[in-house]
């Protein structure tokens, strides 16, 4: 058996919403004992009371908020917008996958937006929407997937983050907290794309920009 403590200890740091809960006091800790009592009796296997869990999640407050990421300790350099693009996907075939790649160098040699994505059993093409016909005379296979009015929400940030867990959680989280779909998301080192319909750009752009480069002016 393990104590109350550890459970909510194990509990806390593998749940992301507890952890960003913990860090912005958005908890009330009498009902949150209330609703963690089943999960933590499962872990102890043991009857444990609401009020032995509250004191536990108080202590655990305390020790945890130096531990969870500080979102105003995040900054970002920069977050850009591009709209009018199109994706489509499509199973994944050697021919296909030669046939998109020199679409989408064409589409870049015009100093356009194309990216094309490779997974396992898929290949997804976003691109500027104007070149919808070049693509279906490049490419005679009907997509899987297809998504007209597209906007890219690209974010560039330091190097530095890449080692630091929870960059990304926190740019994702601002995002959901909206109820925006995403609809893609396609990454870099020291960038991430994140792609939603058109209608929802510029609140993904505005709630970024004003968490990230407004707000934040503390650096680590």
């Amino acid at each position: 058996m393990i104590s109350i403590a550890d459970a909510l200890h194990d509990m806390v740091r593998g749940n992301p919403l507890l952890a960003f809960g913990f860090r912005h006091g958005l908890f009330n800790l009498t009902k949150l004992a209330r609703f963690l009592r089943p999960a933590v009796a499962a872990r102890t296997k043991k009857d444990v009371q609401e009020s032995a869990i509250t004191m536990a999640l108080s202590r655990l407050k305390r020790d945890e908020s130096a531990e969870v990421p500080d979102v105003k300790r995040f900054v970002v350099d920069n977050v850009t917008i591009h709209s009018g693009l199109s994706a489509r996907s499509y199973r994944r075939s050697p021919g296909l996958q030669q046939r998109l790649t020199a679409f989408s160098q064409q589409v870049q040699a015009r100093n356009d937006f194309c990216s094309l994505t490779q997974g396992i059993h898929e290949l997804t093409l976003i691109f500027d929407a104007r070149h919808q016909k070049a693509l279906d005379r490049a490419v005679r296979t009907a997509p899987r997937y297809r998504h007209e009015s597209l906007a890219s929400i690209t974010v560039q940030f330091d190097a530095r983050y890449v080692e630091v867990p929870g960059m990304l959680y926190l740019l994702l989280q601002q995002v959901t907290l909206q109820n925006v779909n995403l609809v893609e998301i396609s990454s870099t080192c020291t960038e991430i794309m994140l792609f939603v319909a058109e209608s929802d750009a510029r609140l993904v752009f505005d709630t970024l920009f004003e968490r990230f480069l407004i707000r934040s002016d503390v650096r680590p």
